[in-house]
């Protein structure tokens, strides 16, 4: 087990190089950002204020009430494409990321239109493995409450319990099911967490990549932890803020301040993408015990023919590890 000395020079030496593939080829990586990322945060940040603004114009948001809950079928269907856009520019973003800081892992050369072209390779699997992926977290879940429900109800009937519902009693039942439920679902996440990564570099996807991301990360679960949770926290904490004053003061006085954001967040995006492909690497390397992985020995990543895989050679291996 490694020592908490080991694990922060790692973290270190994993930020190294995410820093070093970003360097390598900035002018590349800010191009996918602006394509892929960018627009991701930005509707983000504006879109409960657009919402609002079509569907309840004369909103008041310190007097919540049924006013709100949706009164037309397109008020319904109009959130689920604007989830169906995000979910595919995400997948896009993780496909041309991936595979540009493999590539430049490997010291070949990457264009823009070559990064766009590995989606047609990288989407199935991507696709696949996230439905899976979320088909079981969202059954975890659904399966926890129908428990405490069921359990609940047991303990009524045979008057051990006696629960009003009211909102103060909802609110603790529903407190209650996170605390049990949240560490579950974020340590299945941390095992996932290089999943999307192997389904690009590897082409596997559904329970093979899931059984995959597990295996690698055997012994370096608290990098991985560590990695999701300080991006997670950090970019949540910025787009729900940033969305709750677009709400409060309107878009055009807090334009400045979003654009600000946006700009960070996407950053912040792109680097926590290419820190999966160190940490991969990294893992890939000790997974192997010195050696040569197909990443060496001439593996495609994407699938793509015009590809041939060059060995690295020892500084980029330093690097890396």
């Amino acid at each position: 087990m490694s020592t908490p000395t080991e694990n922060r020079r790692l973290c270190v030496e994993i930020l190294k190089s995410t820093h070093r593939i970003m360097k390598s080829h900035p002018l590349h990586f800010h191009g996918l950002s602006i394509l892929f990322l960018l627009p991701i945060i930005f509707t983000l940040i504006i879109y409960p204020s657009f919402h609002l603004a079509l569907f309840h114009p004369n909103y008041n948001f310190h007097q919540l009430d049924s006013h709100y809950l949706p009164h037309s079928s397109f008020e319904i269907v109009l959130p689920i494409l604007y989830t169906l856009c995000l979910f595919l520019f995400y997948l896009c973003a993780i496909a041309t990321i991936t595979h540009s800081a493999a590539q430049a892992l490997c010291d070949k050369s990457i264009s823009l239109l070559c990064s766009v072209k590995s989606i047609r390779n990288s989407f199935f699997p991507l696709l696949s493995t996230f439905i899976l992926s979320h088909t079981i977290l969202i059954s975890i879940a659904l399966f926890f409450v129908i428990l405490v429900v069921f359990l609940v109800q047991i303990l009524q009937s045979i008057g051990l319990i006696e629960l009003k519902y009211d909102l103060n009693h909802f609110l603790y039942l529903c407190f209650f099911s996170l605390i049990v439920l949240v560490p579950i679902l974020v340590w299945l996440q941390v095992n996932w967490l290089l999943t999307y990564v192997i389904a690009v570099l590897e082409s596997k996807f559904g329970f093979e990549a899931l059984r995959r991301s597990a295996n690698l990360l055997k012994g370096k679960r608290w990098i991985a932890s560590n990695a999701m949770l300080s991006y997670g926290l950090l970019m949540g904490l910025l787009v729900v803020t940033h969305s709750i004053i677009s709400v409060m003061v309107g878009v055009a006085q807090g334009s400045l301040m979003a654009i600000m954001v946006v700009v960070v967040g996407s950053l912040m995006m792109n680097h926590y993408l290419l820190g999966n492909v160190a940490l991969y690497m990294y893992c890939k390397d000790e997974f192997f015990n010195g050696e040569k992985s197909p990443l060496e020995i001439g593996h495609k990543f994407t699938g793509a023919s015009e590809y041939v895989s060059m060995p690295m050679d020892d500084e980029k291996n330093h690097a890396i590890v």
